[in-house]
């Protein structure tokens, strides 16, 4: 089972630069945060009703750590399933939870 990760990597484009930190759970994202002044953190991605709201660093656990957590609405996508994707009433949902729990919902542009 852990034979694939060892072929895991950053992707060129995200890879990081010279000496930049990088963080593998909330607690090490949280020092990183507290070290740079750090105060509010803009997620974009897949799964904002689920990565990026709950995993390890995600939304729920920064909060926590006193981080404000906003997203930008056209950045973001859900998972759906046959009856709410094509309204895509899960990102609608996951978007009104982060605006009254986490901080705000940006706009692109």
């Amino acid at each position: 089972m852990n034979e694939g990760f060892k072929f895991l990597d950053f992707a060129p484009e995200a890879r990081p630069v010279g000496d930049e930190a990088i963080a593998e759970d909330a607690h090490q994202l949280a020092a990183l945060c507290r070290a740079h002044g750090v105060n509010h953190l803009v997620y974009i991605g897949f799964a904002i009703n689920w990565c990026l709201l709950m995993s390890p660093g995600g939304m729920i656990d920064m909060g926590r750590h006193g981080v404000m957590c906003s997203t930008i609405r056209e950045a973001v996508t859900a998972v759906e399933n046959r009856e709410t994707a094509r309204e895509e009433r899960e990102k609608q949902q996951a978007l009104w939870r982060v605006a009254i729990n986490s901080g705000f919902v940006f706009r692109a542009g």
